[in-house]
């Protein structure tokens, strides 16, 4: 009894100094545990930060990447967008929309729609408030549909008034303000902008322009290509335009028929053309069509 109660109250002794190492022992393993498992977490909670950080830096980057391939592309015109791609914010400008979309032969807009125009004269049909696009027609493509329908398209060097008066008096100003509109586009499309407001202008070439100003002068023909300009990009149906060269009183008069859109969606009119040379009257028709780079060519 005596022994075991001894033994039992050895053990039970708070100061024992076996109870008290083991004691500590165990405080200094959940110690060492405790701060083990809170370095681990911590380093573990640092790690993931550090991750995550790592992973948002990387979608900036990729981000950043698009936009300045994006901001290439459109820089360097090598960008063709799709369907369902969004414009970028320099092409949802107020100088960008396209509102005379019917002169190049695009069906109306629906509603919260409108059609854009980029530099190198391609359309596009978006969303107003997003940019997002629902439809495309490209330059490139319509070329081709121009080729298969009229042969090549009409440069100014083709035009019979560029050719044989550029180095003469140009009265109405037709070369200096790019009325010409090969001309136009060609100076246009060397880092200038293309916009439905800057291509205003008409060649007339071929066979049928030499027609058109047949015993006309230098001077004369300068006058007669401005009701021309005028009369085609004016949109206005059944309009007549006069010239007079107060020079030799030579005159004439040029007229607008019908608007329409050809098998192809090419924006053409029907035109006459009376022209008063020392009281003898010459007459011409035919027909002029709006090309995939927006100027005006007689095709007939």
């Amino acid at each position: 009894m005596t022994l075991l109660g001894s033994t039992t109250a050895a053990i039970g002794q708070p100061n024992n100094r076996n109870y008290s190492d083991q004691s500590d022992n165990r405080s200094d393993r959940d110690r060492n545990g405790g701060d083990r498992n809170r370095g681990d977490r911590n380093d573990n909670g640092a790690d993931n930060g550090r991750y995550n950080r790592d992973r948002n830096d990387q979608g900036r980057d990729d981000r950043n990447a698009n936009r300045d391939r994006a901001d290439q592309q459109v820089r360097y015109g090598n960008l063709r967008w799709s369907r369902g791609d969004r414009l970028p914010e320099r092409y949802r400008q107020n100088q960008y929309v396209t509102n005379d979309w019917r002169q190049h032969g695009l069906r109306q807009p629906p509603r919260g729609y409108h059609w854009v125009r980029n530099d190198n004269n391609d359309f596009f049909l978006a969303t107003i408030s997003s940019g997002i696009i629902y439809e495309v027609v490209y330059r490139d493509d319509r070329d081709q549909m121009w080729r298969q329908r009229y042969a090549a398209p009409t440069t100014y060097n083709d035009d019979s008034y560029y050719r044989d008066c550029r180095s003469s008096p140009d009265p109405a100003g037709v070369i200096a303000g790019a009325l010409i509109g090969g001309l136009l586009g060609n100076a246009v499309g060397n880092g200038g902008g293309r916009t439905g407001t800057t291509i205003a202008g008409v060649i007339v070439g071929g066979a049928v322009g030499a027609a058109l100003t047949n015993n006309l002068n230098c001077e004369d023909r300068s006058y007669a290509y401005k009701t021309y300009s005028d009369g085609f990009n004016a949109g206005r149906p059944n309009a007549t335009y006069q010239w007079q060269n107060p020079r030799d009183d030579h005159r004439g008069e040029f007229r607008v028929g019908t608007y329409y859109n050809d098998p192809a969606g090419f924006r053409c009119a029907n035109y006459t053309q009376n022209v008063y040379i020392q009281g003898r009257t010459q007459q011409a028709s035919g027909k002029a069509c709006r090309q995939p780079d927006g100027t005006w060519a007689i095709v007939s």
